[in-house]
């Protein structure tokens, strides 16, 4: 049998098949805690030490056995509702038995061990506090929301939903420390519509410019 099925136990509707996907650990542990290590001691020497800390600190307490993350807020926009806090939601999780934590990768994603099935119940026990206004038009939102959840959230607010970095007051996802920070274009001139670099070996090489 395939290791998924066919059709989504929510709305009965085809999956969008992706991949492949990395399902083992994608960070080294060792290797993110010496790095941390590391640009501590050094701080001085690193302009931008405060966001690299809190990049590596959020992949530091990243859930090891959860290669994907789901989006609160695009999972409230499929039903239509206001979101919870995310404290709330990870609490949710967390007082249903399941481990949480948050994703490197985006600010508002968060990393699970919980089945989907779960999550759309946490969700459905939300709108049932928060009711929606019903719209017939809204058809994959109403095969969600028809179903009556199988458990009974608890939104309880949980120690654990909160990271060690979160209790220690360690700032995650920081913005950029300037304007355009990152990697920046070759060095080299522009002369009307082309722009002449300097290689390396002394000769002149001419681009156009797009």
């Amino acid at each position: 049998s395939p290791p998924v099925p066919q059709a989504c136990e929510e709305t009965g509707s085809a999956f969008y098949m992706g991949g492949p996907i990395w399902s083992a650990p994608i960070h080294h542990q060792g290797f993110v805690d010496s790095l941390l290590n590391l640009i501590h001691a050094q701080k001085e020497s690193f302009g931008a030490y405060e966001k690299i800390h809190s990049i590596l600190t959020v992949v530091q307490e990243e859930l090891k056995d959860a290669p994907l993350y789901v989006s609160l807020h695009d999972m409230c926009k499929t039903v239509k509702c206001t979101p919870p806090a995310a404290n709330l939601f990870r609490s949710a999780i967390v007082n249903a038995g399941y481990s949480v934590s948050s994703t490197h990768a985006n600010p508002l994603g968060t990393k699970t061990n919980a089945p989907m099935s779960v999550l759309w119940d946490i969700i459905r026990s939300w709108v049932k506090e928060h009711p929606t206004k019903p719209n017939p038009h809204l058809t994959y939102a109403n095969k969600i929301l028809s179903k009556e959840p199988v458990l009974k959230a608890n939104f309880a607010r949980a120690q654990k939903a909160l990271s060690k970095a979160q209790q220690q007051g360690v700032p995650r996802f920081l913005p950029n420390p300037e304007e355009n920070w990152g990697p920046k274009a070759r060095a080299g001139r522009k002369i009307g519509k082309r722009k002449v670099q300097d290689n390396e070996g002394g000769d002149t090489k001419r681009t156009r410019a797009h």
